[in-house]
């Protein structure tokens, strides 16, 4: 088992599905986990009931949009050995019932899912640097590797996490920082089956709409795309994120892995 004793860490959007799975594996690798997320109530039920080892937890309130609060939360947990980039949107407010992305909806998610990982890693990076000592993982998305008809901003936002990752590892490589990127698959995440309502009203490529359930075109599009035929939960994304946040992957930094059973292969 990796072992992240010692280590204080970060995750963001905590409150449930990649994120909560997250934080479940680096705190069984024994690492002190804050867990921050908009809906306090979540992340306290997650730090609660879900969170198990033998370190220390914390729920805490942040709006990864909000610079005040990024700043508030930074001062409060102090120095960071690990931040996990996780928040993320799909759309603003009832997105799924709209056939096309609204302005709000394209602005929305670039204020979460690039600018929020940005301004966190701004944040820590500070701290990093004195310490000459980090490991940033950002969520990203195998969306990020092909466009995608009716979430083309969604699919944009995570290949800009791909690009600031590799730019921010150059930035930090000399203050022996590692930054790196998972790009997760297929996952049944609350993420998920918002996406699979907006498929089931609109349709999408061959399906028509209200052909299938949301988890039916959830399971077709593991049958259809995965090689290994499985889906991927939010526990085997914080197995890699342990991984790269640990020591074992100190010569590894810049790269945006595949964790989707095998869909795409670089």
């Amino acid at each position: 088992m990796i072992d992240l004793t010692g280590k204080s860490a970060i995750v963001t959007g905590g409150g449930s599905g990649i994120g909560k799975g997250i934080g479940k594996i680096l705190a069984l690798a024994g690492a002190d986990v804050v867990m921050a997320d908009k809906d306090r109530a979540a992340v306290e039920v997650v730090v609660s009931t879900d969170l198990d080892g033998p370190g220390e937890f914390l729920p805490v309130t942040l709006d990864v949009t909000d610079s005040e609060s990024i700043a508030d939360l930074i001062d409060n947990v102090g120095a960071v050995d690990i931040l996990v980039n996780n928040a993320g949107i799909v759309g603003a407010h009832d997105w799924w019932k709209r056939e096309n992305p609204s302005d709000d909806d394209w602005e929305q998610v670039f204020a979460v899912n690039v600018m929020g990982m940005v301004k966190m890693s701004e944040a820590v990076s500070p701290y990093m640097k004195k310490n000459k000592y980090g490991k940033i993982v950002n969520i990203a998305s195998t969306s990020a590797r092909q466009g995608s008809p009716d979430l083309p901003h969604y699919s944009s936002s995570k290949a800009a996490v791909v690009s600031w990752t590799q730019s921010n590892a150059h930035q930090l490589a000399s203050h022996s920082i590692n930054v790196n990127a998972i790009c997760p698959g297929l996952l049944w995440t609350p993420m998920w089956e918002s996406i699979s309502r907006k498929r089931d009203r609109f349709g999408s490529g061959l399906l028509k709409p209200g052909e299938m359930t949301g988890r039916e075109i959830f399971e077709n599009f593991v049958e259809s795309w995965v090689p290994l035929k499985r889906e991927q939960t939010p526990q085997d994304i914080g197995y890699l994120a342990a991984f790269l946040a640990s020591d074992i992957s100190r010569n590894i930094t810049g790269q945006a892995i595949n964790l989707d059973g095998g869909r795409w292969m670089n």
